[in-house]
This record gives C-alpha cells, sequence and structure tokens, in this order.
C-alpha cells in the first residue's frame, strides 16, 4: 500500500467512458450523462461504474428512469441481492427494500450506521432510488470510514487492529420502530436466524486493502473482551469519528436520483428533517463478504 496517510493503494481503475464530477476530494461524485437502462448489458461500462465506486466510495446518478425490475437487475450485475429481513418491499421482488414514511410513519434512519452488520456477511454496496421526494428536507450523509481510520495515531491504530465487536440487530429493531403488521412475528423469527456475529474493529478493504474503521453506532453492541464500561467508553469515542465534516459528503435528493455505496468503507445517515411529509426510497442491497 501507498506508504502516504490516506492514500489508495495502487489498482487499476479505469473509468475513461464516464463523465465524473468530484463533490469532494475525500468522498463522492456524481456520474452525469449516463442512462442506466441503457447500460445492462454493456459490462465495460458496468465494470467502470464499479471502479468509481470503489474510488469514489459513493457515487450519484441524477434523473434517471428505471423500472422496479431494471433496478433489481442493474443491481444483481454487482453481486447476489440480500433481502431485508424487517422492512417491507415492493411487489413479487423481496430484494427491493422500501424505505417509505409519512406523517403516520415516522423516519427511524435517522442515525448513522453502516448496513446490515448484523450478518456475516454485510453487504457489499447499496443502491438507492429516490422514488418520492418531500418539497424539503431528506437530504443523506455519507461519511468515509478510511478517513475515520487514517486520522486515528499509530498508537491507536495498533491497539484497535487487535480488537473485535459484536454486532445485533436487536440494537435496532424492535417494535417500535419496525412499521409493519407482522413486526413482532418477524421480529421474532430474526431473533432465531440473526444471532450476533462478530467482526473486526479495523477492516481491511477487499479491492483497495486500505484499513478503515468498522463500527458504527446502530449494530455495534460491545467490544470482546472488555469490560461493560470499559466497552462502552471505546465505541462511544469510535462513534463520535464519523461526525467530521471534513470525511462527510451530503446529498440533497431529486426525484429519480439514484446512489449507489461502498458500505464496505462508509456509513450513511438519513436525515428525518421532512417529516411529516412523504418520502418513498427503493434500496436494493448487494452481499459482500466476511469482513478481515
Amino acid at each position: 500500500m501507498n506508504s502516504n496517510q490516506g492514500k489508495q493503494e495502487e489498482i487499476s481503475i479505469n473509468t475513461s467512458d464516464l463523465n465524473i464530477e468530484l463533490l469532494t476530494t475525500v468522498i463522492g461524485a456524481i456520474i452525469h450523462n449516463i442512462d442506466l437502462s441503457k447500460v445492462l448489458d454493456k459490462p465495460n461500462i458496468i465494470q467502470q461504474i464499479e471502479h468509481a465506486l470503489i474510488k469514489h466510495q459513493v457515487i450519484f446518478f441524477r434523473n434517471q428512469h428505471l423500472t422496479p425490475k431494471q433496478h433489481r437487475d442493474f443491481a444483481r450485475l454487482f453481486g447476489d441481492l440480500h433481502s431485508h429481513p424487517f422492512y417491507s418491499h415492493v411487489q413479487d421482488m423481496p430484494e427491493l427494500m422500501v424505505l417509505e414514511y409519512d406523517s403516520d410513519r415516522k423516519p427511524s434512519n435517522d442515525h448513522w450506521h453502516t448496513d446490515i452488520t448484523f450478518t456475516e456477511k454485510p453487504a457489499l454496496g447499496c443502491i438507492l432510488y429516490a422514488r418520492e421526494i418531500p418539497s424539503v428536507g431528506g437530504d443523506t450523509l455519507w461519511s468515509s470510514m478510511y478517513s475515520a481510520y487514517d486520522a486515528l495515531s499509530l498508537p491507536m491504530k495498533n491497539f484497535l487492529s487487535t480488537l473485535s465487536a459484536e454486532h445485533s440487530y436487536a440494537k435496532n429493531f424492535n417494535l417500535t420502530n419496525v412499521h409493519l403488521p407482522d413486526a413482532k412475528e418477524k421480529l421474532d423469527k430474526a431473533k432465531q436466524e440473526l444471532p450476533p456475529v462478530i467482526h473486526p474493529v479495523i477492516r481491511t478493504h477487499p479491492i483497495t486493502k486500505r484499513k478503515l474503521l468498522f463500527v458504527n453506532i446502530t449494530f455495534t453492541t460491545r467490544v470482546i473482551g472488555f469490560s461493560d464500561v470499559e466497552s462502552d467508553m471505546l465505541l462511544n469515542y469510535l462513534f463520535s469519528l464519523v461526525n467530521k465534516p471534513e470525511y462527510i459528503i451530503r446529498w440533497h435528493w431529486k426525484e429519480n436520483d439514484i446512489a449507489f455505496w461502498d458500505n464496505r468503507s462508509t456509513q450513511h445517515y438519513a436525515i428525518g428533517d421532512y417529516w411529516p411529509n412523504r418520502r418513498r426510497m427503493e434500496r436494493a442491497t448487494i452481499i459482500g463478504d466476511r469482513p478481515i
């Protein structure tokens, strides 16, 4: 790996056919002049999109017009898809999760998290489609966990690299925020099928080989081998690192926008400042590998 702090390992990245606009020098880019409905059978373009994702961590596409099937099929080009155990989904498409909030359903994603770290193989990435957008509010933030790690002192990096932490769906999903008529049944089923899992506190990205911080306030419950007091103190410090503005990109949604983020190296936060207005998003989640 390049010895300069924060620099990405030299890997072959070709994005020559894409019109890419950087949003910051740390994280985020828009890909202009592309119709995703027309690239499903173009493997060279798909590969370049994947390279852009790895390089920029979250990429955005404006003014897309995909059917749910096209959305799902686009996501499948990057890997197998996950069906979420709690959220509702598009009819006949369990791979397309629906995030829908209105006056009767208050937003419940207004906290930093990395998706499905409560599973053995957390998401590689997620593709979020803005179907209905409120007139005000509702931005989403993404934060670079490469940057959070890079800013640590060498002794702290070495210390954290020896640690593992437990992740559990039960820290976040409960009867108060699972808005489904069969919520109790789903939660009871999850208790049997989704026991807590253990992941390293510092993860190595499988492609870039860069190290990154891999704990989040939503699903990480404790540091293995620590007392409750010690674990809480350390985790609260690590959770705070996500908030540094220099690591963050803020996206103001327009209808038919698509965001595609590398779930391995980022956390995100859906701001709930549009409630009680209506917002509907649809998300495909690509299954990743076991963190190491």
